[in-house]
């Protein structure tokens, strides 16, 4: 027998879903049958799936500990050594880190431990637990640089999760586009992707309901030449969003050839940042030296 002790990112979680992460090779079906037939119990009680577990509940595992190792598939977590993150802000719920150009946000089929979250869970590794890894609410391009949020705790996780679909998290970017815009816009429409070439495309009708809705304003902060520094704010965050919709408009963001943007020598990626986060009556600011550095170039 084994006991396993709710703690603070265990908590307010259904009891198999608990348990399914917990027990990891093992099934729906199975996990149900232990509940059933008091294999597993909670607090030395028989408990129903849908049971809501709570801080410093024991929940009792009544079965060989060869047994219990055939349930469990060992995942082997790769940790970065001599973790290299930009800190913008941390507190006890989240952390917030810039990323920076050409680093993914979250691990791919290629890539694992050269990743955003492979950083941030080494740096926040003590707060892991079987079942709760530190993530993030928010993701970025691999060549889009700027602020990504990681929740500390399974609670918070929650929270800015809902905080996020509820548009309560306010996110603009900063970038640099072909032509002049002389006035701020909005841009709406319904956006599809097509998978096989990895590119969206914009449609002001939702033909056949399957696209989705995007909600897009910019603002010109700045002219050079025939170069508009743009900020942009995005209601909706869908991929390739902000490319795709002012390519939609005829104003690319330099750098990104994908989406009509002209090659220009030294930029290779489109020219975009995730500069600012506001959260309730907070606001978070990070400016990017490499937008400083071309602005310099264009301005020539």
């Amino acid at each position: 027998m084994i006991e396993i002790i709710i703690g603070e990112n265990e908590e307010k979680q259904r009891l198999d879903r608990f348990l399914l992460k917990y027990f990891n090779d093992s099934t729906r079906t199975n996990i149900y049958r232990l509940l059933r037939k008091k294999i597993i119990k909670v607090n030395g009680k028989k408990q129903k799936e849908n049971y809501f577990l709570q801080k410093d509940d024991i929940i009792q595992v009544f079965l060989s500990d060869e047994s219990i190792d055939k349930l469990i598939k060992e995942k082997k977590q790769e940790f970065v050594k001599n973790v290299s993150l930009d800190i913008v802000y941390e507190d006890s719920e989240i952390l917030i880190v810039n990323k920076p150009k050409g680093l993914l946000t979250h691990p791919d089929q290629k890539e694992y431990k050269k990743t955003l979250t492979t950083r941030a869970q080494s740096y926040l590794k003590d707060l892991q637990t079987n079942t709760f890894k530190p993530a993030s609410v928010n993701r970025l391009d691999q060549n889009t640089s700027g602020l990504v949020i990681f929740c500390k705790t399974y609670e918070a996780l929650k929270k800015f999760n809902q905080m996020m679909r509820n548009r309560e998290i306010e996110k603009y970017y900063i970038c640099i586009v072909h032509g002049k815009i002389s006035k701020s816009g909005e841009i709406k429409g319904y956006l599809t992707k097509d998978s096989q070439k990895n590119i969206v495309e914009i449609a002001k009708k939702n033909y056949n309901n399957k696209g989705q809705f995007i909600h897009t304003k910019y603002k010109p902060l700045s002219y050079y030449g025939d170069f508009t520094l743009l900020e942009v704010q995005i209601l909706t965050g869908r991929t390739h969003q902000i490319r795709a919709s002012l390519s939609k408009i005829d104003h690319p963001i330099v750098g990104d050839t994908k989406y009509g943007g002209k090659k220009i020598k030294g930029i290779t990626t489109q020219v975009l940042h995730a500069y600012k986060l506001v959260i309730g009556d907070k606001e978070f600011v990070k400016e990017s030296k490499d937008i400083q550095k071309i602005i310099k170039k264009i301005s020539k």
